[in-house]
């Protein structure tokens, strides 16, 4: 007998034989401009034209891109669907063609060989995540990402802070690009803002901000850290690559505090037995395979917080287009 589990079961494992399509649809789509030619109604034929290929294939890959969900059709033709346009059309300022692609090679590096991932025969030497040259390889592809769709998720994790008002230094660790810092000097232009980051990211960032009142200062915060003290600290996605342990990390960030200071952290929280959320087990297998599991779980970075003696703790699941996260913040005494 077919009961409704084991019909839930053989449609799940039906459904992810179609994971590897949609991905190649959508990255042929992405080289091949297919987004930009179709951002008015077109028809299989004229973008035969265009592209100078033959209609037969076209229309099946346009066919395809509507099933996705990536084109829309009517009776004018095939167009991009609205929701994305902004996201994969050249020139708008909201575009992540290079930010995609980027985050695809890096979640899809080592499929090939898999197994012997899994089995430890080809481990990647090196920690090539916390590497100045991947970083700044990385940083007009992170840059996009933030622009698009992240700092509008974070400012608001910053400016609904008690603290936020009274404010008058935050050192934001690990920024990756200026989009973050020119929102916040925007609402807050009294506000004395020091990023630091990697020697190279550093550079490009301080070149972006040449025109503001921001500090940019170079650094790995295995090493060293600004001295402060702060009022905000702000980490986002950035604590991952401590090499002392996450607890001897946060207290040095805690020492750079003002009284009253807050440390606000913005990371993944993965269940206690590490099997979701999905997007973030499912998308960083790869690099965990290749370079080890950085990734924390739900509590792990409060509880260094409050081992580093930061006080009045608060947390808030935050959903976003690129999963779910947990915002932390606590408190240095007075």
């Amino acid at each position: 007998m077919v009961t409704p589990e084991r019909l839930s079961g053989i449609g799940l494992l039906l459904e992810t034989l179609e994971g590897p399509i949609r991905y190649a649809l959508l990255d042929w789509a992405l080289e091949s401009g297919i987004f930009d030619f179709c951002e008015s109604p077109a028809t299989p034929e004229l973008l035969s034209q265009r592209m100078d290929l033959p209609v037969g294939g076209l229309a099946l890959a346009l066919r395809a891109l509507v099933a996705a969900g990536f084109m829309e059709q009517d009776t004018r033709g095939f167009r991009t669907a609205p929701g994305i346009l902004p996201f994969v059309a050249t020139g708008n300022p909201c575009n992540m063609v290079e930010t995609l692609r980027s985050m695809g090679q890096m979640r899809h590096a080592g499929l090939d060989r898999f197994g012997r991932l899994v089995a430890g025969d080809c481990v990647a030497a090196g920690p090539v995540l916390f590497d100045d040259v991947h970083w700044d390889a990385s940083h007009r592809s992170l840059a996009a990402f933030h622009h698009a769709v992240a700092a509008d998720i974070m400012e608001p994790c910053l400016t609904g802070l008690p603290e936020w008002a009274a404010a008058r230094t935050l050192l934001e660790v690990g920024p990756g690009s200026s989009v973050l810092a020119r929102r916040l000097l925007s609402r807050h232009p009294d506000l004395r803002i020091t990023l630091f980051d990697l020697p190279p990211v550093a550079s490009r960032i301080g070149e972006e901000l040449r025109q503001l009142p921001v500090t940019v200062m170079p650094g790995n915060y295995n090493q060293t850290l600004p001295d402060g003290p702060f009022d905000i600290i702000w980490c986002s996605m950035s604590l991952y690559f401590h090499d002392r342990g996450l607890p001897g990390l946060i207290a040095r960030l805690a020492d750079r505090l003002a009284p009253d200071g807050v440390l606000v952290s913005f990371h993944e929280a993965l269940t206690e037995d590490r099997t979701g959320p999905p997007e973030h087990v499912l998308g960083r297998l790869l690099p965990a395979l290749r370079q080890g599991d950085v990734s924390f779980a739900d509590g792990e970075i409060a509880a260094a917080m409050a081992e580093a003696g930061l006080l009045r703790p608060s947390a808030q699941a935050v959903s976003t287009p690129f999963g779910r996260f947990r915002l932390d913040a606590a408190r240095k005494e007075a």
